[in-house]
């Protein structure tokens, strides 16, 4: 099956952005132009990268099963005819993610620390781009594929299955034989019979396994989106999917259509410009295994623009939402592939709400400009929802917004922000405190504000070491019963904890108590852990019923226990918020590390509130 003409050349170019795009990205808008720009460094960049691949390759692996240089002259005459399905070819996000993985491995002496193909037939990639590249065309041509298990790419068109299973042993090599239009079907020449491939590439048909394009817009002008089930190099996280992966099923099919179609109808009936920069940026989804609501998993990678990683949500608002922030991580990525906009190393050194360990710099402005997204995204749709879902949704834009906010600030401090950094964040900025206006329901907001409070809190505790001498001073003045303002203040530096990475799960228990308050003991009972006892559930689910005494009574039996439970000592500042002394909730919300660091000095057994209520007085110090 050929495709009708399209006009995309894929050419070397000089590439400028102009001021215009930082102003419409910033607010959350991709023009036309800025799509197409966009695009065309992508395309230079992964051609780059495919002429790199093939130097190194012929220089590495003269006599490989898959000569490179045989795939790029059969992609050269494609482009010739065809440029816009190489320029296509190109922008398959599979492409960005094979590049890297290949050039790494062709720069490196070293073994693959995972399982990995060899290296001829990781570079055999470069085979498979060719030959979607001859179907999609109609360009007559024959060239040799790689197997990986059972299965042969064809990127950006799907995969064919052989038949029987997979062999142990190296990759198997086949051959495909595309013939002039009109002179029948393409053979894949397996060593067996002969295997024809359909002349709809559409379909599925015996070994035939296409790649699935959803229409998620009402708009017929806007791109499908490829539910990408097949390509080799979908997911970036890992090395090559298990070569005997199965396709998704019908039913599965069906339930990603049904909500993707649900939720283009929202984001286009009442977000038009987030539709718009999905339909521009997003290209591909790759399915992950359902996850419990509220812990939807979803992904990006800088080298796989317009992809996106993401397990299907339980609704349309959730799995919109997602799309949106995985739109504008694509967007910053590109964006970051034409301009630089901080400088310096990267050290993990930074807190971002919506993360439990440190984050660079890089990864504090990928979270402001995603989450700007979510708390617009939720801002517009708590005034479309009824009941509990608008009372979640206020929940959800209270906390987005007041999380940005606090990310934009540390940004704009940071001397490391270029030129066009600063600008683009003080666009960004600009435009979420123009929601500082916008009121929420009281019992949202106070949850919200409790969800910043604690998120903050935990980090600290994990990721936070007061200065041992400045504590061990601090302790005497507690054992003396010294006023603690006349001892100088105890700051702390960053010393991350490698095994924290997600929230604190009562993150999920406040949206359960909104969305589902009679599921809440059941769900917390679901969080419990080797880390996080029966006893601090309970105590949880106090604090998020309101008992504030009971709660705090409740944390400090915990911490009795086992003072390591970080959760805990959060937990019991925001009861003691409640129930008092204020004192005491004021240094476990602001200084909870230092809290912790003073019990740890204790000579004997001792009360974490009252150690935090004495040490009250100096939360205001540096930390």
């Amino acid at each position: 099956m050929t495709e009708p003409h399209a006009r995309t050349r894929t050419v070397l170019g000089r590439h400028r952005t102009p001021a215009t795009d930082l102003d419409d990205l910033a607010a959350g808008r991709v023009t036309p132009g800025a799509a197409r720009r966009l695009w065309a460094v992508e395309r230079s960049r992964r051609l780059l990268m495919l002429r790199a691949v093939t130097d190194l390759a012929r220089r590495r692996a003269p006599a490989a099963p898959l000569p490179p240089d045989a795939a790029m002259d059969l992609l050269l005459r494609v482009d010739r005819v065809r440029p816009d399905v190489v320029a296509d070819l190109l922008e398959h996000p599979g492409t960005g993610v094979w590049a890297v993985r290949a050039l790494e491995r062709l720069n490196s002496a070293e073994r693959p620390r995972a399982p990995a193909p060899p290296l001829w037939a990781e570079v055999g990639y470069l085979h498979c781009l060719a030959a979607a590249g001859a179907l999609r065309s109609g360009i007559e041509g024959t060239i040799r594929l790689p197997v990986h298990g059972t299965l042969v790419a064809f990127p950006t068109l799907g995969r064919v299955r052989l038949p029987g299973t997979a062999l142990p042993g190296p990759p198997a090599v086949v051959t495909l034989r595309v013939p002039a239009a009109g002179a029948g079907p393409a053979l894949l020449l397996t060593g067996e019979l002969p295997l024809a491939l359909p002349a709809d590439l559409r379909r599925a048909r015996g070994p035939w396994e296409p790649s699935r394009r959803i229409a998620w817009s009402p708009r017929p002008q806007d791109p499908p989106l490829t539910l990408e089930d097949a390509d080799p190099y979908r997911d970036f996280r890992t090395a090559l999917p298990p070569a005997t992966a199965p396709p998704l099923t019908g039913p599965e099919t069906r339930d990603w259509h049904l909500l993707l179609r649900a939720a283009g109808d929202l984001l286009r009936e009442r977000h038009p410009e987030a539709a718009g920069m999905l339909a521009r940026t997003l290209r591909v989804l790759v399915p992950l295994p359902t996850a419990p609501r509220f812990r939807t998993a979803s992904a990006s990678y800088e080298e796989a623009v317009g992809s996106a990683l993401l397990s299907l949500p339980p609704t349309p608002q959730d799995l919109a939402v997602t799309l949106v922030h995985e739109a504008r991580h694509s967007v910053l990525n590109g964006l970051l592939h034409q301009l630089a906009l901080h400088s310096g190393e990267e050290e993990l050194l930074l807190y971002a709400p919506w993360r439990g360990d440190p984050r660079p710099l890089s990864g504090l402005l990928h979270g402001a400009y995603a989450f700007a997204g979510v708390a617009d995204f939720w801002r517009v749709e708590r005034h479309a929802l009824r009941g509990p879902a608008a009372e979640l949704a206020h929940f959800e834009f209270a906390v987005w917004r007041a999380a940005v906010a606090e990310t934009l600030a540390t940004l704009l401090a940071s001397p490391r922000l270029t030129t066009a950094g600063r600008l683009f964040t003080g666009r960004l900025a600009a435009r979420a405190a123009t929601w500082d206006r916008e009121t929420v329901p009281a019992r949202p907001g106070a949850l919200a504000r409790a969800e910043l409070a604690d998120l903050r809190a935990v980090w600290r505790v994990h990721h936070l070491r007061p200065d041992p001498a400045g504590t061990a001073a601090l302790a005497e003045a507690l054992r003396s019963g010294a006023d603690p303002r006349a001892v100088p203040a105890v700051r702390s530096v960053v010393s991350p904890d490698p095994g924290v990475v997600v929230p604190d799960p009562r993150s999920e228990l406040r949206r359960v108590l909104l969305a589902d308050p009679d599921a809440l003991e059941r769900q917390a009972r679901l969080a419990t852990s080797a880390t996080r006892s029966v006893a601090l559930a309970e105590a949880d689910v106090l604090l998020l019923r309101g008992a504030a005494r009971e709660a705090a009574a409740a944390y400090r039996a915990v911490l009795a226990d086992r003072p390591e439970a970080v959760s805990a000592w959060a937990g019991l500042g925001l009861a003691l918020r409640d129930c008092g002394p204020p004192a005491a909730a004021d240094a476990l919300l602001r200084r909870p590390e230092l809290v912790r660091a003073l019990h740890a000095h204790a000579p004997g057994p001792a009360d974490p509130a009252a150690t935090a209520a004495w040490l009250g007085g100096t939360t205001g110090g540096a930390g």
